[in-house]
């Protein structure tokens, strides 16, 4: 099965408060871990030095759609997305969501 991978970059505007930034990270982890993605955060060190990177995992295209299904309509959702937006701490870049191709 060929797994799915969402990637959502993001930079941290100047002066923003970094613990601010990684409890809303950590929020939205706890969020899609519970609809079951695979979470990993990551900081770019080389290329566009200082983006972080939210990435988010699935076996499958199908397992993709159930966590999808699971968060759409979500109060809990929507009160983190409106947190973060509100902070004012970072910056939307791009959204990537790529399937894995069997080679």
């Amino acid at each position: 099965m060929a797994s799915v991978a969402l990637q959502i970059v993001s930079k941290p505007l100047p002066g923003a408060d970094m613990g601010k930034i990684m409890t809303n990270m950590k929020d939205a982890a706890a969020l899609w871990r519970s609809a079951g993605a695979e979470v990993k955060v990551y900081t770019v060190s080389v290329g566009e030095i200082g983006n972080m990177v939210f990435a988010a995992r699935w076996d499958s295209y199908e397992a993709y759609g159930k966590s999808l299904d699971k968060m759409v309509g979500e109060q809990s959702v929507q009160a983190l997305m409106a947190k973060i937006t509100a902070s004012g701490t970072a910056e939307w870049v791009r959204s990537n969501l790529a399937r894995e191709l069997p080679i």
